[in-house]
């Protein structure tokens, strides 16, 4: 207990400073967490021309009697610790650990079971600990070898799964830095699953899965690990995988030729989608994306105007629909589909209920179910 740092001062030829530890997610101011990617609709991405939003109530209640085209929910989830500051060559960079989980849930005659869980520990060093250069894959797992060599809890053998290392060069603040090398690996993760689940030939047009948060993946051109699929791989893995984001920037919601959309997104009633755009990555290569808006609750239950809308995506994966859009026919389905999951109770210790599509919430809450409690893993160091 309490030697993972002296180790890694020690291999890396660091100094150390005993800083605070806490974990970020306690840390941060209460809200909203927005996505921040600018979306910008350029045209039509369905094949029904509609100018206004499209009620869906009917739809909804009609489905509703019929199963689920939604079999598979996926979440990922992480949480983010400050350990210590390093410093190297006159400089002080912080030291960074993470939980980091994957879950699949399928449902089976109304119930949820586990399909796939992937957690991790990481630890994430500055790339100014590998100072000669030396290859930084060899070099992190040297490091995690070392550190694994030590018992880490008197219940058992506690290990850490990778070492992770952030870019010094860019002005950024480097903490940051530090958790986006965690939330990369995360993502990396869930393409993973993906990957298995549709290997195994689980995902069809009767056995949809819902990812939470987007589906547009950025390449990661200096990750040698990173799974950067190609386009063909995104149309392939991606065919019956919907996109459901609880939190986005309505802001960023542009039409073509500037301006916001966020009047129209903000003004949807209960059970209204907006049309759907087409959207174009400048991430992942020649994918498009067919992006919505789905109002899931009534806004005068919510404290937010954009509270109760999710943000939905769908990867366009045929050349037909490239040209003409995604079949309305198959919008409204998912659309429809979409409000018969809603949280059917409020749970009031969680500000983001309205948004919640109530299998994703507890395929979340399992997977955090297999986290350590915060302060047991803060110990570990």
């Amino acid at each position: 207990m309490g030697k993972i740092l002296d180790v890694l001062e020690k291999e890396t030829h660091a100094k150390r400073y005993n800083s605070h530890r806490y974990s970020y997610e306690t840390v941060k101011m209460p809200g909203i967490k927005y996505d921040e990617r600018e979306v910008v609709w350029k045209s039509h991405g369905e094949t029904e021309n509609h100018k206004t939003p499209i009620n869906l109530k009917s739809k909804a209640q009609l489905v509703g009697e019929q199963e689920s085209i939604f079999t598979y929910f996926l979440d990922g989830s992480r949480r983010t610790y400050k350990v210590d500051d390093f410093s190297y060559t006159k400089n002080v960079y912080p030291v960074l650990a993470g939980q980091v989980g994957v879950g699949c849930c399928r449902r089976v005659d109304r119930e949820m079971a586990e399909e796939q869980l992937r957690k991790r520990n990481l630890i994430v060093l500055p790339d100014k600990a590998n100072k000669d250069g030396w290859n930084t894959s060899k070099r992190c797992a040297h490091w995690l070898a070392k550190v694994n060599s030590i018992s880490h809890s008197t219940s058992g053998q506690f290990t850490f799964d990778d070492i992770l290392t952030y870019s010094t060069k860019e002005d950024e603040k480097l903490e940051n830095k530090g958790i986006a090398a965690i939330q990369d690996y995360m993502t990396e993760l869930e393409k993973i699953a993906v990957a298995e689940l549709v290997s195994q030939k689980k995902l069809d047009q009767s056995n949809y899965l819902i990812k939470d948060g987007s589906l547009e993946y950025r390449r990661d051109i200096h990750n040698k690990q990173a799974l950067n699929l190609s386009e063909k791989h995104i149309a392939n893995n991606y065919k019956y995988v919907v996109g459901v984001s609880k939190s986005f920037n309505p802001t960023k919601c542009k039409v073509k030729g500037g301006g916001s959309n966020s009047d129209i997104v903000a003004k949807l009633k209960l059970y209204e989608r907006t049309p759907a755009y087409m959207y174009q990555s400048g991430n992942v290569g020649d994918v498009s994306f067919a992006i919505w808006y789905l109002r899931i609750q009534d806004a005068k239950y919510t404290q937010n105007i954009f509270d109760g809308i999710l943000k939905v995506e769908k990867v366009i994966t045929d050349e037909k629909a490239q040209r003409e859009g995604l079949d309305s026919a198959e919008i409204d389905k998912i659309s429809a589909h979409l409000l018969n999951e809603r949280n059917p109770v409020c749970y009031g210790a969680d500000a983001r209920w309205a948004n919640h599509i109530y299998p994703v919430y507890l395929t979340e809450s399992y997977v955090k179910s297999h986290y350590l409690s915060s302060n047991f893993f803060l110990q570990l160091f």
